[in-house]
C-alpha cells in the first residue's frame, strides 16, 4: 500500500460566508469558526452513551448530505468508468441462470411478503427477516468472480455478504446490528471443497464480527419501498421486461439515470425516537482500556427487533426515511470510530425491490438516488455497482494506507490473514504504521496503547495512540540509550484551511526562545514530526467529490503528528499539584494569547497534561488542533464544521443563537468547568464519585440540554444558594470554585436584555421613554467579571500558600 501523495499544500482559499445580522443588545458579530453541535473530542470522564444524543449528532451529519444521480455515484464514488455500459472488458452476464434464479428468488420473497402483509397483517410487524438470506444470496451471486456469474473484470477480491442480524457487531458501546455485512471470504476459514452457499446455510448467523472486519453494511427495510423513497403497488415476477407492472409512482431507471445534471440535498423531517435500553457490562479490552457494552440474551434481541418493526410500521414514509438514514449513519459511525482506522465507509439500503447506495466520509454524507430492480436495465445497474463495490481495494473502501495490523494482514493480502473471531483488535494494539519522516528516514512504529479515539462521522475525528520505533538504527533519536522511547502518534482529518497544529506549536516555541521567555517551553508540547496527506483530485474519492461539489464539500487532509509523551491529569495524586497545573495552564494560555497571538479554543480535561522536571510538576497545554491565530479570527472560519468539547464549553458557545464567535473568556469558563468536574465527580484521583454523579447531563446530553442545565447552574437563585457538591478529597478547591462561579454568574446576569415594549392598552406600564438606554456592554469580559487578572490573583495560592508563578506578565 503506497501512501497518499505528499504534494505541497496551496494557500488556503477563504470559505464562503453568509453575513450574520447584528441585533440590538446582542454581542458583536465575529466571523470565527462556529462552535459545535457535536463533540469532535470527548472528555475522559466516561458516561453511558444515549442513543438519542448520538442520533442527534448523526442528524447533523446527514442533514448536510447530498443525493447523487446513479451515474454520479457509480463513477465518482464506486469508480466505474464513464463508458462502463459499452466497455467490452466489463461482462455482465444477466442471462446467467444463477443470476436469474437469484433475482427471482429475492423478488418473489420481497413482493410476496409485502402483498401478504398488506392483506393479512395490516399495521402489524412485518417479516423483513425473510429477505435477509435471499438478498445475501443475490449479492453473492452478483459479485461472484468464478465462471460466468455476474463478472465485472477478473480481479474482484474474495469478499462475501453474510447475515448479521440479530447479533450486534462487536466493539462499540451502543448496540448496532446491520442486517447484512460484507467481509473477506478468508475469515470464514472454509474447509477444502466446502461450498460458500453450504457454509452460509449451515451457519445462519455469523457471530463475533467486530467493526474493523466489516467492509460495508447492508440494511433491509420492508415497507413496500416507502423507506427509501419509493412505493410499489403491484409487481409480477416473470422473466422479461414486458411482463412486469410498475407503480406509476416509481421512476423508471432511464429517468433516474437521466437526472445526473445536479445533486440534491438530503432532507429529513423531525420526529422523536426513544432511547435504546442500555444493559451495561464493563469489559477489559486489548491494551488495558475498558469499554462499556451491552450484554443481552438472544430472546431480548428478538423482542427488540419485533418492537422496532412494529414502531416502523406506524411511521409515515418521511419519518421512515429519516429513521433509516439515521440507522445507516450509525453503522457508518461505528465503522469509522471503532476497529481499524478509515477515511470513509460505504453501505447499501435494500427496501423490497428498491436499492440505495450510501457513502460517508469526514466531510460529507452522499446517497445515490433509489432505484428498483424490476427490469433488466435496473438489474444490470445493480449488478455493475455491486461488482464494482467488491472490486475496490481495501484502501479504496476507506482503510488508511501504511497501517499493518498484527494477525490482520488482509489490508495487503487477504489470503494471508490469520484470525479467530473471538479476538478483538479494535484497540489497534500491536498494529504497525510505516512512514517517511521529514528527515527522509523510513520508520516503522508499533502501537502499544490507545489513548483516545473520537466518535463521529464528519469532523477531524482524532485517534491518539502511544507508539515505539521498531528500527534498529544506532543514531535514531526515537531511542534513548539503546532503549525504545515511547512517543505519541495522532492521526486526524482537519480542514485543509485550518492552521496545522505543529505550525502553531512551532510559532509558540520559537517566540519563547527568541523573546527570552524560555519558561513557556516547559508548558508547551513538543512536536517531533508531522506529515500531511492531501487527497488527490483524481485518484481518491475525496478529491473527486471536492472537484464535483466545489464549495459544498469541505476539503480535508489526513495529518499524522508525532509528539513527546506527556502525562494525563489522572496520574496526579496531590491536590496541590493539581492546583499548580491549573495555575500553569492559566498562565501559558494567557501568554499564548497576549504574546504569540494564539487562542487555544478547546480547553478540556484531556488537553491539560503535565511533565515532571527534576521532580517538579509543570502543567502543559496540549492539542492545538482547534486553535486559531487571533489576527485571523475575524477573517472567516477555518472550517465549516463546528468544534469543541461539550462538557467544558461555555454557555454562549453551546447556544445556537450566539453570534459573537469564540472569545478569550470562553476558555476561562472552560477551565472552571474542568476544575469543577474534577472536584465534584471524583472522590480521589481516577476514582469516580458514587452515582448519581453531579453534572452528568453535561457529558451525555444534547447541546440544548447542556445549555439549559448550565444556564440554571449559573443563573438560578435556587442553585446559587446551594453549596457546590465538592468531594472531601478536593475540598481545598472550594475557595477557587465558589469565587469563579460567582464571577461567571455575575457576568451572565449583567448581560443586557431587550427592553420591554408595553402594550397599547396597558396604561399602567411605563412608557418606552422611561426606560433608560442600554449602556455599552463589555462582552469580552462580561462587564469585567471574567478576566485573567481576577483569576490569576485567586489561583496564585492554594490552601493559603503561594503557588509558583511562572510569568509576571
Amino acid at each position: 500500500m503506497e501512501p497518499l501523495p505528499q504534494n505541497p499544500l496551496p494557500d488556503p482559499a477563504p470559505l464562503p460566508q453568509t453575513p450574520k445580522m447584528k441585533q440590538a443588545h446582542s454581542p458583536p458579530v465575529v466571523e470565527s469558526t462556529p462552535m459545535s453541535q457535536k463533540c469532535t473530542s470527548h472528555a475522559e470522564d466516561e458516561v453511558p452513551q444515549r442513543a438519542s444524543v448520538v442520533n442527534k449528532f448523526l442528524e447533523d451529519d446527514i442533514g448536510d448530505g447530498v443525493v447523487f444521480s446513479l451515474d454520479d455515484f457509480a463513477t465518482l464514488i464506486l469508480e466505474l468508468p464513464v463508458d462502463w455500459k459499452v466497455k467490452k472488458d466489463i461482462a455482465l452476464q444477466l442471462d446467467s441462470q444463477a443470476v436469474k434464479d437469484a433475482f427471482e428468488a429475492y423478488l418473489s420473497v420481497a413482493i410476496g411478503v409485502a402483498e401478504a402483509e398488506g392483506k393479512k397483517r395490516k399495521g402489524a410487524a412485518g417479516h423483513e427477516t425473510q429477505l435477509y438470506r435471499p438478498l445475501a444470496n443475490l449479492l453473492n451471486v452478483l459479485k461472484d468472480s468464478d465462471g460466468e456469474e455476474g463478472r465485472l473484470g477478473s480481479d474482484i477480491d474474495e469478499k462475501i455478504f453474510y447475515v448479521q442480524d440479530p447479533r450486534p457487531v462487536l466493539g462499540s458501546r451502543i448496540e448496532r446490528k446491520p442486517d447484512l455485512g460484507g467481509i473477506y471470504l478468508q475469515l470464514l476459514e472454509l474447509t477444502e471443497g466446502e461450498e460458500l452457499s453450504d457454509y452460509l446455510e449451515k451457519n445462519k448467523k455469523i457471530v463475533g464480527v467486530f467493526w474493523g472486519l466489516l467492509l460495508y453494511f447492508v440494511e433491509v427495510k420492508h415497507r413496500k419501498g416507502n423507506f427509501i423513497g419509493m412505493s410499489i403497488r403491484k409487481a409480477a415476477i416473470h422473466p422479461g421486461p414486458s411482463s412486469r407492472t410498475q407503480s406509476d409512482t416509481l421512476p423508471s431507471i432511464a429517468y433516474v439515470v437521466s437526472q445526473s445534471a445536479t445533486s440534491t440535498a438530503l432532507t429529513s423531517t423531525s420526529a422523536s425516537f426513544g432511547d435504546e435500553p442500555l444493559v451495561e457490562d464493563t469489559i477489559q479490552a486489548i491494551g488495558g482500556t475498558k469499554k462499556t457494552t451491552e450484554v443481552v440474551t438472544s430472546q431480548e434481541y428478538a423482542r427488540r427487533a419485533e418492537a422496532e418493526l412494529r414502531a416502523e410500521q406506524k411511521m409515515s414514509s418521511t419519518q421512515g426515511q429519516r429513521h433509516t438514514r439515521i440507522q445507516c449513519a450509525s453503522y457508518a459511525k461505528e465503522m469509522l470510530s471503532n476497529g481499524f482506522i478509515r477515511n470513509h465507509a460505504m453501505g447499501i439500503t435494500a427496501d423490497d425491490s428498491g436499492f440505495r447506495f450510501q457513502y460517508y466520509d469526514r466531510s460529507k454524507v452522499v446517497e445515490s438516488q433509489p432505484f428498483h430492480i424490476l427490469n433488466d436495465e435496473s438489474k444490470t445497474l445493480l449488478m455493475a455497482m455491486v461488482c464494482q463495490l467488491n472490486k475496490l481495494s481495501t484502501e479504496k473502501l476507506g482503510f488508511i494506507p501504511n497501517l499493518d495490523l498484527n494477525k490482520f494482514d488482509h489490508l495487503r493480502h487477504p489470503e494471508q490473514l490469520t484470525f479467530k473471531f473471538e479476538d478483538d483488535p479494535s484497540a489497534l494494539v500491536g498494529a504497525t504504521y510505516t512512514f517517511t519522516g521529514s528527515d527522509g528516514r523510513r520508520r516503522r512504529l508499533k502501537i502499544t496503547k490507545v489513548l483516545y479515539r473520537a466518535e463521529g462521522i464528519v469532523g477531524r475525528c482524532s485517534i491518539v495512540v502511544e507508539v515505539v520505533c521498531l528500527c534498529r538504527e544506532a543514531d535514531c533519536f526515537w531511542h534513548e540509550e539503546g532503549n525504545q522511547k515511547t512517543r505519541v502518534m495522532k492521526i486526524s482529518f482537519p480542514s485543509k484551511t485550518r492552521p496545522c497544529e505543529d505550525g502553531l506549536i512551532g510559532e509558540a516555541r520559537s517566540k519563547a526562545e527568541s523573546s527570552g521567555q524560555r519558561w513557556a517551553l516547559n508548558h508547551l508540547p513538543e512536536v517531533i514530526d508531522s506529515i500531511t496527506f492531501p487527497y488527490h483530485e483524481h485518484t481518491t474519492v475525496q478529491g473527486r467529490l471536492k472537484k464535483h461539489l466545489k464549495d459544498d464539500y469541505e476539503e480535508r487532509v489526513m495529518r499524522v503528528t508525532f509528539l513527546e509523551k506527556l502525562h494525563p491529569l489522572s496520574e496526579l495524586t496531590d491536590p496541590r499539584e493539581y492546583a499548580q497545573v491549573f495555575y500553569d495552564i492559566l498562565q501559558i494560555h494567557q501568554w499564548l494569547y497576549e504574546c504569540v497571538g494564539i487562542l487555544h479554543r478547546d480547553l478540556s480535561s484531556g488537553n491539560i497534561m503535565f511533565r515532571r522536571i527534576d521532580g517538579k510538576v509543570y502543567g502543559v497545554l496540549n492539542d492545538f488542533d482547534l486553535s486559531s491565530r487571533v489576527r485571523d479570527m475575524n477573517h472567516g472560519p477555518t472550517s465549516k464544521q463546528r468544534t469543541g468539547t461539550r462538557p467544558f464549553m461555555s454557555v454562549d458557545l453551546l447556544d445556537s443563537r450566539w453570534a459573537g464567535g469564540h472569545l478569550y473568556r470562553h476558555d476561562l469558563e472552560s477551565l472552571f468547568y474542568i476544575i469543577l468536574c474534577l472536584a465534584c465527580r471524583y472522590k480521589a484521583p481516577g476514582v469516580p464519585a458514587p452515582e448519581p454523579r453531579p453534572y452528568s447531563q453535561w457529558f451525555s446530553g444534547t447541546d440544548r440540554e447542556v445549555v439549559t442545565d448550565k444556564n440554571m447552574f449559573l443563573t438560578s437563585p435556587f442553585v446559587l444558594s446551594e453549596d457546590l457538591p465538592i468531594q472531601p478529597y478536593f475540598a481545598d478547591f472550594e475557595p477557587w470554585l465558589k469565587s469563579i462561579h460567582y464571577f461567571i454568574s455575575e457576568g451572565y446576569h449583567a448581560r443586557p436584555r431587550r427592553p420591554i415594549v408595553p402594550m397599547d392598552d396597558a396604561n399602567n406600564l411605563d412608557s418606552t421613554e422611561d426606560i433608560p438606554p442600554q449602556t455599552s456592554f463589555n462582552w469580552q469580559t462580561l462587564a469585567g467579571q471574567v478576566t485573567y487578572p481576577r483569576l490569576s490573583r485567586l489561583m496564585s495560592s492554594f490552601r493559603g500558600v503561594p503557588l509558583e508563578t511562572r510569568w509576571s506578565g
